[in-house]
C-alpha cells in the first residue's frame, strides 16, 4: 500500500540536518515550472497565487533562491500545515522512517510527486493553480500522468488522504487492475452526517501517524483505526471509500 497526502501552503526550513536525503523524481519537470513562475511579472503572481504584499516578496524570493540539490530540506517535515503537525514525523525513529519512505508520497505542484524524505525547498503553488506551462494549459496537464505513474510502480494499492484538489491528479489514470481507496472523516451532528474540514485535517494527520507506527501495508488494517474520536463505519462504507465517523 503506498498512502497519497496533500501539500500545505504554509512550510518552513528544517533546524537540524538530515543525511541520506534524496532527489524528487520529476526534478526537471520542477526545474521547467520554476524557470516559468521567475518569468512571471509581480502582477501576474498576484493574479495566478491570490497573494500580495509581504507574501508576495517571499515567495518571489523563494523562487529566485531555488535551488535543485541534496541540501534542502526532508518533504515530510518541511510541510507545517494541520496534517503535518498531526502526522508529527520529527518523533518517527529509523525503521519508522524507512517504511515511511517506502509507503507515503506527497503530492505537490512544483515537484508533481515527493518521498518523504526527498531534498525539497520552500514555494508556495498549489496544483490548481492557472498557470501554462510550455505548451500546456495547467499543471495538472503538465504532469499528466507522470504521478500515476510513479505511484503504480510501487503498489497498486492506494490510500488516497488528499483533498479533491490533490486526488484529481491520479483519478483520471486509474485502471481497473488499481484498488484506489479514498478515506472520509464525518461528523454526526443534528441529524445530519458531514465532513469539517480542519477536523479531517487534523485526523488524516493522524492516520499518517498510525501508518508509520504501525506499519500498516494494506488499506484493510485501517479499519483498526480509531484516533480524534472515529471510528469505522462498516455500514457507510464501501469498497472504494472507507468512512470513519465520530
Amino acid at each position: 500500500m503506498v498512502c497519497i497526502i496533500s501539500p500545505s501552503l504554509t512550510m518552513k526550513e528544517v533546524d537540524d540536518s538530515y543525511n541520506n536525503l534524496t532527489m524528487p523524481t520529476y526534478i526537471e519537470k520542477a526545474k521547467e515550472i520554476v524557470y516559468k513562475i521567475n518569468s512571471l511579472s509581480d502582477e501576474e503572481i498576484r493574479n495566478i497565487m491570490g497573494i500580495d504584499g509581504e507574501l508576495l516578496k517571499i515567495n518571489r524570493c523563494r523562487y529566485k533562491k531555488f535551488k535543485f540539490d541534496l541540501n534542502g530540506n526532508p518533504a515530510i517535515l518541511s510541510y507545517t500545515g494541520t496534517v503535518y503537525k498531526n502526522i508529527n514525523a520529527n518523533v518517527f525513529d529509523n525503521e519508522e522512517i524507512e517504511f515511511c519512505k517506502d509507503h507515503i508520497r506527497i503530492l505537490s505542484g512544483v515537484y508533481g510527486i515527493l518521498k518523504p524524505y526527498d531534498s525539497i525547498y520552500e514555494y508556495r503553488l498549489e496544483f490548481k493553480t492557472k498557470v501554462k506551462i510550455g505548451e500546456f494549459k495547467d499543471i495538472y496537464a503538465y504532469f499528466g500522468k507522470c504521478i500515476y505513474d510513479d505511484l503504480v510502480t510501487y503498489d497498486n494499492e492506494i490510500l488516497n488522504l488528499c483533498s479533491n484538489e490533490y486526488s484529481k491528479a491520479i483519478i483520471p489514470y486509474l485502471s481497473e487492475k488499481d484498488e484506489f481507496v479514498t478515506c472520509s472523516f464525518k461528523i454526526k451532528k443534528n441529524n445530519t452526517i458531514k465532513s469539517y474540514a480542519m477536523d479531517s485535517k487534523i485526523t488524516r494527520g493522524k492516520m499518517v501517524n498510525f501508518i508509520v507506527k504501525n506499519k500498516i501495508n494494506r488499506y484493510k488494517d485501517l479499519r483498526e483505526f480509531n484516533e480524534n474520536g472515529y471510528s469505522f463505519n462498516e455500514t457507510l462504507s464501501n469498497k472504494n471509500e472507507y468512512i470513519f465517523t465520530k
